[in-house]
């Protein structure tokens, strides 16, 4: 069974325009999952403390980019307030990029199959920008993380999964439902 699964593999990857086609689904889920995870800083902002404070000691104005290498998608976002703004997709002159080296280094961070964490650690993340505050953003983003993915991923995707109360659950349920309609507004 394993042998004709593999002979199968091999005959669809040796398919004209498949590397084509491939590359073209790969860029697609993540232009999706990052037109997700931009709007989702938003509402994780607006209903978890614990976001709101961790980023209250930055200097007003911060743009950090997120992209895939080489001519992949990428948002930019910046603090404004109390808040994170999701500014859309593109480069908008950020003070910190943070940039996957290709789009099978950022699928499975973008996917919630591994941790930032692990992407830096395996050197799959270039960082153009003061390292210390790409360490700030990336808090930032294990936060967010938490809210948006299931208990069983963040168990995975973080180092130390949030021990969440009934109030954590409840912001959860309340990002949920106002995520689809903070990825409309922004695509409007």
């Amino acid at each position: 069974m394993g042998d004709v699964l593999k002979r199968t593999v091999n005959l669809i990857r040796s398919l004209h325009g498949f590397p084509a086609f491939q590359s073209k689904v790969k860029h697609m889920l993540c232009s999706t999952a990052l037109s997700f995870l931009g709007p989702a800083f938003e509402v994780v902002g607006r209903h978890v403390p614990e976001f709101r404070k961790e980023i209250e000691s930055w200097e007003e104005g911060r743009r950090f980019a997120l992209r895939v290498l080489p001519k992949g998608p990428a948002i930019t976002l910046e603090k404004s307030g109390d808040m994170i703004r999701y500014l859309g997709k593109g480069l908008k002159s950020p003070h910190i990029t943070l940039s996957f080296k290709n789009y099978d280094s950022a699928l499975p961070v973008l996917m919630g199959i591994a941790g930032s964490h692990q992407a830096f650690a395996e050197n799959r993340i270039l960082v153009e920008g003061d390292l210390a505050k790409t360490m700030e953003i990336n808090r930032v983003v294990n936060i967010v993380n938490a809210y948006l993915l299931p208990g069983i991923a963040t168990k995975k995707v973080l180092k130390r999964a949030p021990k969440m109360t009934l109030r954590d659950y409840i912001n959860k349920g309340k990002v949920y439902a106002g995520l689809v309609p903070a990825v409309v507004r922004h695509l409007i």
